[in-house]
């Protein structure tokens, strides 16, 4: 069948600013119906507005906050109301922070916002995703899985019993979000579901802004010079999501449009299979998915 996005639903998480805003305009020039999903109201309808000024398409808003599984219930419900297909799933929020934080399940919150925020989305949208029509999910993960040197921290996911360093806690959210694009093609590519993940590259975003520490702020300001531009990296989202097919035949997880090298960790199915278990478990959403409304 041929892939095409115009007229079909996209729903981009982390839309209100950087790669998210690109990838929502992009994908709402290319015909599709955009819904961005933003965690504050108003800057979701101010950058709804603007990419509808921009490529004269409707955009519509979804008010989620990640961190929150009660919110990302909510959403993924109303969102399943009006909605009886969707095309293209871009789960691209996400946080870094400079200390331990918690969510308000409870749960470490880099990892509640980067990976079982987005996981519990995605799970509750199978029902949309695996209808007559193909679909593809793109997780924006990055190089810094790399710091994942031990894998998924299966005893320790909050790091509560080691020294809490952010990059190693980002970085194993981000060996996440791979880990869930493999499962997901596991799971449902057979229903038609084509799932990637990608390093945009350093990114000039907000994505440090928003965090506790001086240290992750600074360390975004002195990089300023060597990011990108969230335009160049919302490029291999935005090819994934639109273009005529995606050929995974080399790896899921991919860098200028391209397949990269990922590590051992990224590659481990058994992990996949476990984290996937871990993450219904710990979202308690075995049950809860949209094909139940």
């Amino acid at each position: 069948m041929t892939w095409s996005i115009e007229n079909r639903p996209a729903l981009v998480t982390g839309a209100t600013s950087g790669i998210g805003t690109v990838v929502a305009r992009e994908l709402a020039k290319a015909g599709a119906r955009v819904t961005i999903a933003a965690r504050n109201p108003e800057k979701g309808s101010a950058t709804a507005s603007a990419i509808a000024a921009a490529t004269g398409a409707d955009v519509d808003v979804l008010d989620v906050d990640l961190s929150s599984l009660a919110s990302v219930r909510d959403a993924a419900l109303r969102f399943a109301a009006t909605h009886d297909d969707l095309a293209v799933l871009v789960n691209n929020a996400g946080i870094v922070v400079g200390k331990r934080s918690q969510s308000p399940d409870g749960f470490e919150l880099t990892f509640a916002t980067n990976h079982l925020g987005p996981f519990l989305l995605t799970h509750m949208l199978t029902g949309l995703l695996t209808g007559p029509l193909p679909s593809r999910v793109i997780n924006t993960s990055s190089v810094a899985h790399t710091y994942a040197k031990e894998g998924i921290l299966f005893d320790d996911l909050g790091f509560d019993d080691r020294r809490y360093k952010f990059m190693e806690v980002y970085g194993h959210s981000k060996l996440a979000n791979i880990l869930h694009v493999a499962e997901l093609n596991h799971r449902f590519g057979d229903d038609g579901v084509t799932a990637a993940a990608v390093h945009p590259g350093v990114v000039r975003t907000g994505l440090g802004s928003g965090g506790d520490s001086t240290v992750v702020r600074i360390a975004y300001t002195l990089g300023g010079r060597w990011m990108r531009t969230p335009e160049q990296g919302a490029d291999t989202i935005v090819w994934l999501a639109s273009g005529p097919s995606i050929d995974l035949s080399e790896g899921i997880y991919f860098e200028d449009r391209a397949p990269s090298k990922s590590t051992r960790h990224a590659r481990d199915m058994d992990q996949a299979h476990r984290l996937w278990s871990v993450s219904e478990e710990m979202t308690d959403d075995r049950r809860q998915t949209t094909d139940d409304r």
